[in-house]
């Protein structure tokens, strides 16, 4: 994607290679601002939730974020941004090329401009953060109302922006530029009078100006200020300032850069990490104390040191690796510090009386969490000018902590093919580079980047273990490295002999983890293992023991082992992938275990999904999206897979799972001994997936079967002539079909299903329409709108709107038909049904070529097609290929379509024998142009154009 800028720092502004998005509307731009911010890391819905409504969601929140979600694809598409919001479960992500955003930038001309500052090249340092400060138009995301989490981030950019024109500020003091400076500092105090750095630097200023009377009324306002409006007394720092003006003194400098004491000095790079280092800085600006959290090997230290280096304090770093004993924290830190041992006095005390303005790095915590506690906590109250920066597995629930959470670095998706160069956005791969690089790895070319990205994704971007990986490539190629992962913790070994022993191995950390677990902890956490891809807290309980699983999953959480999001106010679980395997391998080796979790794992997601197999509008068939992984292994191991596999059969046609579930349903046929009601249900779910791949004989043999096992079933019975009836319907035999859909509709009122009657309705309406009877398909299909309205079925009404629209487009009724189409690809968008949504784009695609807008049904059809391929319906696909030949005549694309439909025996329904045409075009004397002269030929068509219905 080149010709990309996206600007949030002002009114929101994003180009593409083809233009300007067409946003409609102030949630799709904030929906997009926000995703721009964080690209291109994962944004769950939750989260974009919280963004979007705060805390008092509408209760339609998740479906109206789907549409807006459907729309902001769209819009991107137009502007030649296709590929660049990207779908990737729980949530979505966008991909922008490197240098894209504002907002990185300017954090990088910050960053740079601060370390500059630290070595003394103030002129660098004022350059740098110059060029930041140009890329601000204004308030971030000036026109994009935001809630919760969004709302922070505004404020983290506009504290980033306060902190670098300070920095500005600073430099140009020790550039001598001091009556610059004043009118610089003058103009900051007046929009931030609270911010005593900002006092400081104008006294500073005025003193080193000669302007003494100056530098002491600047004390006196900035005092009168802060008392008169926030009831405080300066701070220390412009205390000692007013104290040395009135001594005379020659030179007043506390922007002078500390001296530094007992700092491990970093032996390698930090890669990424901008927004984290600007987060911590402000966090240290406003807290006294800060614990870096996060599991092992996601980067705390490194985090840390970076940060204490930009703090422009004095710090002392303490590693508390080495300390096996609660009791040596007070001299670990002591030490660190210079301060030495007082016969008769206790350490505590000593240090207390010695710790003055200084930073302390306490590392790696975890094992000591209580004695750093008892320590931080009496130091703090004591020494007012005290800072702690702690890095731990778990916080240390000290008053006044500020928690800040470590995530590994962003991934890429590893199923989206592409360049080295477009990968390099991400941190993870950029670390993966630069360490393979160190390692003196040969060049990495474009045929290395899916391994890389794969490999990258598997390791969940904690940085230990993409070090360890590279360490590999001076031997192996990425793919090697990536296919060799199946034994990581063999495989990520070679850590740095110097390291610490818990940082060496992949294992070590965390074995090291493990052993700090208690009791429950310790015996839940093997059993996590057995899930895939999450799990809510009822299957935590279902695996283990019901009574004590929340207060061992909520330490789980507290010591980083365990991840909790919040998806539609309920909170998920889930383990980064190295973490889920060595719970794995520790429930594999106890093999009594391993197997009674399985069956409870197994027996919970089959009542999960017979539950929600029996809402007849489909509803709560979501719910299960989020554990399809889940579902996956449970199959795998169930004692009962055949039941399990029927339960997901309707999931399986909603969310587009087709090939899978037809496999599911294969494999348990072949060896279930499970009654017969069972057996018929499993049947005339391999029926309806068969039909939904186009593969009819293999429907038809299912559903017949079926109807064998289904005597006095009526409810089933009405089902499977149904099904009877798309069969009939699609290969064109629309005689058989409506009596089909009679037959199941007789079914259907025995049983007393409403659902299943309307549905049957609805697709007597659908045959009417393809046999080209567009009267009586209006007047079934309004009739049967009605019906899905009153049942409340959503799905049903959507797809009997885009039927109507359908009938609409084909009487030459484009405004009406395009009403009823954007109406069900909102909804089909909201419950993310694939094949209406691709069907949705068919039509309305045809729509803009009935208008005579080529250019506008070329991008619909694009995206209809990809989809259609993406599910595997070959009806779908000829169907866009033959609506891409009216757009584009060429006579290949025919040829495809055609071989399609033969092959599949699929012939053309009536009604596309006179497709919907443009209007003819005029001369400029108001009368029809020779066609020959202005409208293309269309190509022969022995294969029709008209979107295959929803079954």
């Amino acid at each position: 994607m080149s010709d990309v800028d996206v600007r949030l720092l002002g009114p929101l502004v994003i180009s593409g290679p083809s233009g300007v998005p067409a946003l409609s509307g102030a949630r799709q731009r904030t929906l997009l601002a926000l995703l721009a911010l964080k690209s291109p890391e994962l944004l769950s819905r939750s989260q974009l939730i919280d963004a979007l409504w705060g805390v008092r969601p509408p209760p339609t929140a998740v479906r109206t974020l789907q549409s807006h979600l459907v729309r902001v694809r769209q819009a991107l598409a137009g502007a030649g941004l296709a590929d660049a919001l990207v779908t990737v479960e729980p949530g979505y992500l966008l991909r922008l090329p490197a240098g894209a955003l504002d907002v990185v930038r300017f954090e990088e001309h910050v960053a740079a401009g601060r370390r500059a500052l630290g070595t003394g090249a103030a002129g660098l340092a004022a350059r740098e953060l110059r060029a930041g400060l140009a890329l601000w138009r204004g308030d971030p995301l000036a026109d994009c109302p935001t809630h919760e989490w969004a709302a922070a981030e505004v404020d983290r950019l506009s504290d980033l922006k306060i902190s670098a024109a300070t920095a500005l500020a600073e430099a140009n003091l020790r550039q001598g530029a001091h009556a610059e400076a004043v009118g610089e500092v003058e103009q900051l105090v007046a929009r931030y009078p609270f911010h005593e750095r900002l006092w400081e630097l104008l006294v500073i200023a005025y003193h080193r100006g000669g302007r003494q009377g100056d530098a002491l009324r600047a004390f006196q306002r900035a005092r009168e200020v802060l008392v008169r409006e926030l009831g405080i007394e300066p701070g220390a720092g412009l205390r000692s300032l007013e104290a040395a003006v009135l001594a005379g003194a020659a030179e007043v400098d506390p922007a002078t850069a500390a001296p530094v004491v007992a700092r491990a000095a970093p032996v390698t790079t930090l890669v990424g990490r901008t927004r984290e280092l600007a987060d911590i800085g402000r966090l240290l600006g406003r807290a006294r104390l800060v614990t870096l959290t996060g599991p092992g090997g996601c980067g705390k230290t490194r985090l840390a040191v970076s940060a204490a280096e930009r703090a422009g304090r004095r710090v002392a770093m303490v590693d508390l690796t080495p300390v096996a004993s609660p009791d040596l924290v007070v001299d670990a830190v002591a030490t660190a510090l210079g301060v030495p041992e007082r016969p008769g006095t206790p350490r505590l005390d000593t240090l207390v009386g010695e710790v003055g303005d200084v930073l302390v790095v306490l590392d790696n915590c975890e094992h000591l969490v209580r004695a750093c506690a008892d320590l931080v906590s009496p130091l703090l109250a004591a020494c007012p000018s005290l800072t702690v920066l702690a890095t731990s597995r778990e916080a240390l629930r000290v008053a006044g902590e500020s928690v800040y959470e470590v995530a590994p670095l962003a991934v890429p998706d590893p199923t989206c093919p592409r360049s080295l160069a477009e990968l390099s956005v991400y941190d993870s791969v950029r670390l993966f580079l630069d360490r393979a690089t160190e390692q003196g790895a040969p060049g990495f070319t474009d045929d290395d980047a899916t391994a890389i990205a794969r490999l990258c994704a598997a390791l969940d971007g904690l940085p230990l273990a993409i070090e360890l990986a590279a360490a590999r490539t001076s031997v192996l190629a990425p793919a090697q490295i990536a296919r060799r992962l199946r034994d990581r913790f063999g495989l990520l070994t070679l850590g740095p002999r110097g390291a610490p022993e818990h940082h060496r191995t992949l294992l070590a950390t965390l074995a090291w983890s493990f052993d700090l677990l208690d009791a429950d902890e310790a015996a839940l956490f093997p059993r996590l293992g057995v899930f895939a891809g999450g799990f809510s807290l009822e299957a935590a309980e279902a695996v283990w023991e019901p009574t004590r699983a929340l207060d061992a999953v909520t330490g789980l959480v507290a010591k980083s082992l365990v991840r909790v999001r919040r998806e539609n106010g309920v909170s998920r679980f889930s383990l980064l992938e190295s973490v889920s395997a060595y719970a794995g391998d520790l429930l594999a080796a106890d093999p009594s275990g391993l197997a009674d979790a399985q069956v409870r794992h197994a027996a919970f997601f089959l009542a999960q999904a017979e539950s929600a197999d029996a809402d007849p509008t489909g509803v709560r068939l979501a719910d299960l999206r989020a554990d399809h992984d889940n579902l996956r292994a449970a199959i795998s191991w169930s004692p009962h897979p055949l039941r399990l596999a029927a339960a997901l059969g309707r999931y399986c046609h909603l969310h587009g799972h087709y090939r899978e579930g037809r496999r599911w349903l294969a494999t348990a046929l072949s060896t279930s001994d499970e009654p017969a009601a069972v057996t018929a249900k499993a049947l005339a779910a391999a029926a309806s997936l068969a039909l939904f791949e186009c593969d009819y004989p293999a429907a038809a043999d299912h559903a017949e079967a079926a109807l064998r096992h289904a005597a006095g079933e009526h409810r089933l019975t009405g089902r499977l002539h149904r099904l009877l009836g798309s069969v009939a319907r699609e290969t064109g035999r629309y005689a058989d079909a409506l009596a089909a859909y009679a037959a199941s509709a007789a079914g259907y009122e025995a049983a007393g299903d409403h659902y299943g009657l309307a549905y049957s309705r609805q697709l007597t309406g659908a045959t009417s329409w393809l046999a080209g009877d567009l009267d009586t398909a209006d007047h079934i299909l309004n009739a049967n709108l009605h019906d899905f309205h009153t049942l409340s079925d959503r799905k049903g009404a959507a797809s009997t709107s885009a039927y109507l629209g359908a009938v609409a487009l084909y009487r030459g009724e484009s405004a009406r038909a395009r009403a009823r189409l954007d109406h069900a690809l909102e909804t089909f968008g909201e419950l993310e049904f694939k094949e209406g949504i691709a069907w949705a784009l068919n039509l309305l695609g045809l729509v803009e070529y009935a208008e005579g807008n080529a250019a506008g049904a070329r991008p619909l059809l694009t995206a209809s097609l990809a989809l259609h391929r993406e599910l595997g319906d070959h009806w779908r696909q000829a169907s866009v290929l033959e609506a891409l030949a009216l757009v584009d005549p060429d006579e290949s694309l025919i040829a495809r379509a055609r071989e399609i439909r033969t092959r599949i025996g699929a012939p053309v329904p009536a009604v596309e024998r006179n497709p919907p045409q443009p209007p003819e075009p005029r001369s400029g004397s108001g009368l029809p142009c020779p066609p020959n002269r202005t409208r293309q030929p269309q190509p022969s068509r022995a294969a029709s154009n008209s979107p295959r219905p929803v079954r």
